[in-house]
């Protein structure tokens, strides 16, 4: 994970940079006891969304301000 954003209890999703070299983008969690997932590479937003889901269920994906991309928002590197 970078310096950019990490996750915390207001913005508690974090994805990592997109990178081309790789089928995946690293999605880390803020719990709501403030613990941090280890960072889970997602191939999708249906990945991601069941990542989220399971470890933090009260989070809304479609919060622009409860989801921080390190860049390119919504973008998965299977899709170039």
């Amino acid at each position: 994970m970078t310096s950019l954003q990490p996750p915390n209890q207001n913005t508690p999703v974090f994805v990592g940079p997109y990178d081309t070299n790789s089928s995946d983008r690293n999605v880390v969690v803020c719990r709501a006891d403030g613990s941090l997932t280890a960072p889970q590479p997602c191939r999708s937003p249906r990945a991601m969304h069941r990542f989220v889901e399971h470890e933090r269920p009260d989070t809304d994906l479609d919060d622009p301000t409860q989801i921080y991309w390190a860049d390119h928002p919504g973008k998965w590197p299977h899709e170039h």
